[in-house]
């Protein structure tokens, strides 16, 4: 499939540079015409010519625009904790397993949505892990637990930078995560797909395993 789209995309790209030099000729034929004093040559179809040349301009460039888009991750700005708290619900919601690496997942003590979402989810079937470097309240992570939500503790004395939910972890090619930055009121969350940040979610899906192995070995 994709060799058929890279051979149309060549041959539209050699329909648009024959029609750009036929108008480009017709252009030179005028010029001279004009310049030998025999008055403009009737070209009835150069019109039609240069339209079609800038349609085909105006083509490339979306075809590119959108090429390039989609190597573009998506990028999402909260104002306010409420609204990053809505969304930590919507994009948790929105795939079958979750992993979030977190140093004290402080969103779960503020927000009983999300807590009752985990929980539901979980309790759907929806595989869901928490990793952080230190043991979380009983008081959170009692129903958590036994709803199924499993909670990893790595133990570690330095505090870890990466911060991040990873959605759809186990399914390759499907996978989102979601990087944060910043404080209120510019906030900004960053969301990678497999075509806008293979690399990133490759280096998040390596932290979320060997963290997983250092909680197992403590």
């Amino acid at each position: 499939m994709q060799s058929v789209i890279k051979h149309t995309i060549y041959v539209f790209l050699v329909v648009f540079a024959l029609t750009a030099l036929a108008s480009l000729g017709a252009l030179i034929y005028l010029w001279y015409s004009g310049a030998n004093g025999s008055g403009v040559a009737d070209l009835p179809y150069l019109k039609w010519l240069l339209g079609i040349v800038i349609a085909e301009v105006v083509g490339v460039v979306v075809l590119i625009a959108k090429k390039g888009i989609k190597y573009l991750p998506e990028v999402e700005v909260n104002k306010t904790e409420v609204e990053t708290l809505e969304f930590m619900k919507r994009f948790i919601d929105s795939g079958s397993s979750v992993a979030i690496v977190s140093n004290r997942v402080a969103w779960l003590r503020k927000s009983e949505p999300i807590k009752d979402a985990i929980t539901q989810m979980a309790r759907n079937g929806t595989s869901l892990e928490i990793i952080t470097p230190n043991e979380v309240s009983l008081g959170i992570r009692e129903p958590l637990s036994e709803a199924g939500v499993v909670f990893y503790i790595t133990g570690e004395e330095i505090p870890p930078e990466a911060r991040f939910t990873l959605v759809d972890g186990h399914r390759s090619g499907a996978e989102k995560l979601a990087i944060a930055r910043g404080g209120h009121p510019d906030h900004e969350i960053t969301i990678f797909d497999n075509s806008s940040g293979p690399q990133i979610i490759a280096m998040a899906k390596d932290i979320v395993r060997k963290s997983k192995a250092l909680s197992n070995a403590s």
